[in-house]
């Protein structure tokens, strides 16, 4: 595949197909190459860099992190700049997952299809970040549902979603309900009015679910 033409045709190929299977060999492939494309620039969302600002803005750099959709960790390397020494992350790819071991700033590194569940302990996490994965062809709306699930409560989640996926993909019916049934309250979702432009950076806190807790959780 052509260097001038690698990401958007990987990204092209997640938007066509929701296959479990078809997701991880196109990240497997992309990883090698992964780190010099505009990722961000592509998928329409925020940089690693002012994800990490707004994490540090919102704990103490010893508060356990969850990077989840983890990559090639640029957020986990942006977290430890700052100061965060308890990272754990979680992807779908392997080849991903070798280069986000090779940064050298993860506690724990493990696969994971978060589209299902995201496993783990619940209320486990001061914060959960999700970078890039909440776009066309990736984890979709029902992921927040997991992720929240294993954020303490008063922990928070800070994810970036990509503009164009916010409505069509049915994000904003899953927070409201996320919100109305009391398993988190918005603390910040900015938006652009430009679809390309950076998409809404979703900043969640989580609550304390009276009876047995996040664990039963619904399912959207």
């Amino acid at each position: 595949m052509d260097s001038a033409t690698d990401g958007p045709a990987r990204l092209a190929l997640l938007d066509a197909g929701t296959d479990v299977a078809v997701t991880r060999r196109v990240y497997d492939e992309w990883a090698p190459t992964y780190d010099g494309d505009d990722v961000g620039v592509l998928m329409g969302h925020m940089t690693a860099a002012q994800v990490a600002e707004r994490v540090a803005s919102l704990v103490r750099p010893g508060t356990e992190v969850l990077d989840a959709a983890c990559g090639t960790g640029a957020v986990g390397a942006e977290l430890a700049a700052r100061g965060f020494r308890s990272i754990d992350g979680l992807d779908l790819s392997p080849g991903m997952l070798r280069l986000a071991r090779r940064r050298g700033v993860y506690h724990d590194l493990g696969p994971a299809d978060l589209r299902r569940t995201t496993p783990g302990a619940g209320s486990k996490y001061g914060v959960v970040t999700c970078v890039g994965a909440f776009a066309p062809g990736h984890l979709g709306p029902g992921a927040l549902v997991g992720l929240v699930r294993v954020i303490r409560p008063d922990g928070f989640l800070v994810a970036t979603v990509a503009e164009e996926t916010w409505a069509a993909e049915g994000y904003d019916r899953v927070l409201a309900r996320l919100v109305a049934d009391g398993y988190a309250h918005l603390v910040e979702q900015t938006d652009t009015e430009d679809p390309a432009g950076p998409g809404r950076l979703l900043v969640l806190s989580a609550r304390e679910v009276p009876g047995p807790g996040r664990s039963v959780i619904w399912i959207p």
